[in-house]
């Protein structure tokens, strides 16, 4: 109640003195309570006063949970502001005036007019205020007119009292970020990004932070609009107050509007919800009534279908007097990843993560996400995509666009997170960009932005909802099979593409007299894929389009060997002493031979087994037969077709080694080797 006070003081003042010649410290002094206050509206128009000028704006930040204030009257002559502009002042009252003003402009995402004013500020070269340069700069890339920004950024650099400054660093940023938004390869094609124009979702002063609510037919979102919950109406405006809705998907489209049930909508500011994949637990940001400065994460917990009272999650999440919210969780439900302002990050709101135990509740103190996301600006709105293992945020402190830009990241099978990567246009623009999320087949999902004006705020960052839809990934595989031995390409060669998960049957394609093949491959494959040609061995690799997001053309070379007509030795097959019984190393061994079997399935092979020369020729011979026969039956238990092997004992009658003398020399001739003995066609043993 407090700040709505100073807020009420402040127009009553205006009103009245406004009845009377009031002097520039006067003007200056209620424009700084105002701004000081974050009351940026009133502020402009009071610093306006200095410069006999006058306009008002809105203000919110792009990412948080918050209300819009009432919009105020627009300014009938639209021309004042931008021709006041053009004068320069010497004087250092105006200057400061001026300074604020634009900053006012600036805070109140109003970059048209920001632009406008710290153009007159660098104009008036003013000493108190060495930063003016990269402001302009800001407002200028917001404006998407990227050459002016990167030649202020420039300058800012030039002026900087050293590269390890702040203004150094993050003008540097910001030119890698004009470089980015002029790059033309960062435009991804097959995408739309289109504001919602359905009043169900974009309805009021601001409607936000969409996510899926159980399924892909079934969303909730944040909205400040008429009819949302308020504690005294005399002292409320409902359309500035902040509620959770949910709307379903049928055959005509979006309906069924209604608030979320049970404790989620309170008179308190709630948004940016989560519900888990077996919808038992919700989690939603809610905003403290007595600290501005201040939100958490609260748990509501569904019993019977209904939603319980909602908890406020303990201090491994929440922290008095710091901002935590947006809320997002891993597929098992078993790590809750949020934005923090809290103590112990790299700058203002980071991404951190807590692992949770089965009931949902945190077991350890947050973890921060590290440099890999978090920098000295903002990192927000997380969202984890289940199906791809793909983290989504916002940040203007990596190199974007302007503001807010949306980035991904995945997490891989070795726990490493890659790289964060700009998703680019159109997902991004100049303006603030935040609350991405995806459905499972990556082909719909939404976004808030702030990128279109807004006619139903006066100003400001007015955040609406954009949906986004992809067309089809389309993905190619092409490759080549060569001799592994000359590299000469192997033309009429047979590929095998098998689907691993075994939703589809195995289907064939043969190279081109030049050795290469070609085929499309659908979305979410997961394949085995074999390279076979008589009188080669065969080669094999996998390839899959699992959890790609974008379009890709994919490669898989194969490299066959020549079949060599004799022995091919299997090192490392060893026995029980004057026994066929096989070692547990020699199983594996023979289980990297059936593995081979399988991928040459159109050969047929002798296993010989060979003794040394010491012992009788009798019993040598017997033993030999045993023990490849010991083999045989191995591989026929890994499931190798009987038909296809047939066991040979030599004993001592085919010795490498003849009067062998040593130990080394009597092993070489106690050995295994397989041979293929017939090769049928590779197109009748698909």
């Amino acid at each position: 109640m407090k700040s709505t006070k100073n807020i009420f003081a402040l127009l009553f003042l205006f009103v009245t003195v406004s009845t009377f010649a009031q002097s520039k410290r006067e003007w200056l002094e209620y424009a700084d309570i105002a701004y000081k206050n974050g009351d940026y509206k009133t502020a402009v128009t009071f610093y306006l006063k200095v410069v006999d000028k006058g306009t008002a704006v809105d203000y919110t930040r792009p990412y948080e949970a918050r209300p819009y204030t009432p919009p105020a009257k627009k300014n009938k002559d639209s021309t004042a502001v931008a021709d006041s502009s053009k004068q320069i002042t010497t004087d250092p009252t105006e200057q400061y005036a001026v300074h604020q003003i634009a900053d006012s402009y600036r805070l109140n995402h109003d970059y048209a007019n920001a632009e406008i004013w710290f153009k007159k500020s660098v104009d008036n070269k003013p000493a108190d205020y060495p930063y003016e340069k990269f402001w302009l700069g800001d407002a200028l890339m917001k404006n998407q007119r990227y050459p002016g920004a990167a030649m202020n950024f420039e300058s800012v650099m030039t002026d900087a009292e050293g590269k390890d400054s702040v203004m150094f660093k993050q003008a540097k940023l910001k030119i890698a970020g004009c470089y980015l938004a002029t790059d033309t390869s960062n435009n991804k094609s097959g995408v739309i990004v289109k504001k919602i124009m359905d009043s169900l979702f974009n309805s009021g002063t601001a409607s936000f932070a969409v996510n899926y609510y159980g399924d892909a037919n079934t969303v909730q979102f944040t909205t400040a609009r008429e009819g949302n919950t308020v504690l005294d109406p005399k002292k409320q405006d409902p359309r500035y107050v902040c509620d959770i809705y949910t709307l379903k998907k049928t055959n005509s489209g979006w309906n069924s509007l209604s608030k979320i049930s049970g404790p989620a909508n309170t008179e308190m500011h709630e948004g940016a919800g989560f519900l888990t994949l077996d919808r038992s637990n919700y989690f939603f940001t809610r905003w403290s009534t007595t600290n501005k400065n201040e939100c958490g994460i609260y748990l509501s917990k569904s019993l019977n279908d209904k939603w319980l009272g909602a908890e406020k999650l303990n201090d491994n999440v929440n922290l008095a007097g710091y901002k935590t919210m947006h809320p997002s969780l891993s597929p098992e439900g078993s790590i809750l990843y949020f934005s923090s302002n809290r103590p112990g990050g790299f700058g203002k709101m980071d991404l951190w993560y807590v692992n949770l135990d089965d009931d949902s509740r945190p077991t350890s103190s947050p973890i921060n996400m590290g440099p890999l996301f978090n920098t000295s600006e903002d990192e927000v709105t997380p969202f984890f995509h289940y199906y791809t293992s793909t983290l989504y945020f916002s940040s203007n402190g990596h190199p974007g666009f302007g503001g807010l830009d949306i980035f991904k990241s995945s997490y891989n099978s070795d726990s490493l997170w890659s790289a964060p990567k700009n998703l680019g246009s159109p997902f991004n623009s100049s303006k603030e960009d935040s609350y991405f999320v995806l459905e499972r087949s990556q082909r719909a999902g939404f976004l808030t932005s702030d990128r279109e004006e807004c006619k139903d705020c006066s100003g400001g960052a007015c955040l609406k909802i954009y949906t986004i839809e992809k067309d089809p990934l389309v993905f190619d595989l092409k490759g080549t099979v060569y001799n592994s031995e000359n590299n000469q390409v192997i033309a009429n060669a047979m590929i095998t593409l098998k689907d691993i998960r075994g939703d589809k049957e195995p289907f064939f394609l043969f190279t081109d007299a030049d050795g290469n093949y070609f085929t499309t491959l659908d979305e979410g494959m997961e394949l085995y894929l074999k390279a076979q040609k008589n009188k080669f061995f065969g080669d094999a690799g996998n390839v899959t389009t699992l959890g790609l997001t974008e379009s890709a053309h994919l490669v898989k070379d194969f490299f066959l060997s020549p079949i060599p007509s004799g022995d091919i030795v299997i090192p490392g097959i060893e026995y029980d002493l004057d026994k066929a019984t096989l070692r547990p190393a020699s199983k594996k061994i023979l289980d990297d031979l059936t593995d081979f079997l399988n991928l040459n399935n159109n050969l047929t092979v002798e296993i010989n087994s060979h003794t040394d020369e010491r012992g009788s020729d009798k019993y040598n011979m017997k033993l030999s037969q045993e023990r490849a026969k010991s083999c045989v039956d191995y591989l026929i238990s890994k499931g190798i077709a009987p038909e296809r092997l047939l066991p040979q004992g030599y004993g001592e009658s085919k010795l490498l080694i003849a009067k062998a003398l040593t130990e080394e020399e009597h092993q070489k001739n106690r050995r295994t080797a397989f041979r293929p003995i017939k090769e049928g066609d590779i197109r009748t043993t698909k």
